[in-house]
């Protein structure tokens, strides 16, 4: 199983050594679907501590779900995808208030952001 459905809200896959969130444009993500998204990463990554890359273009999450967050353990950086200047204030917002445990960056470009995810792992 490479691909996974998070309640109609989104795909995750494993593609290239990258794990791919992508939220659904216009997606409401509540605690639910973002708990589901935590066990995609458990089912995909099988142990591993993976990069992720996570597309939140037109994405509204509710409090409890933006408070949910995968374990250092199974990811090694993030890099978040947006492309409006209210995905941009989102992810700003977020960013500093959560303790990850690994590196993790706003984009709004895919190609610098995989280009990022991949840094050092000789992708």
């Amino acid at each position: 199983m490479n691909k996974v459905d998070i309640k109609g809200k989104g795909t995750m896959e494993l593609s290239g050594g990258v794990l791919r969130l992508r939220w659904s444009r216009g997606a409401y993500v509540g605690i639910d679907v973002a708990n589901t998204a935590l066990e995609a990463i458990a089912s995909l990554g099988q142990g591993a501590r993976l990069p992720m890359l996570v597309e939140i273009q037109g994405v509204t999450h509710s409090a409890a779900a933006r408070k949910v967050f995968p374990a250092p353990s199974s990811i090694s950086r993030m890099a978040i995808l947006g492309s409006s200047p209210v995905d941009r204030v989102v992810a700003m917002f977020r960013l500093p208030l959560l303790p990850t445990g690994f590196p993790i960056k706003y984009f709004t470009s895919r190609d610098q952001a995989e280009a990022w995810l991949l840094e050092g792992f000789g992708g």
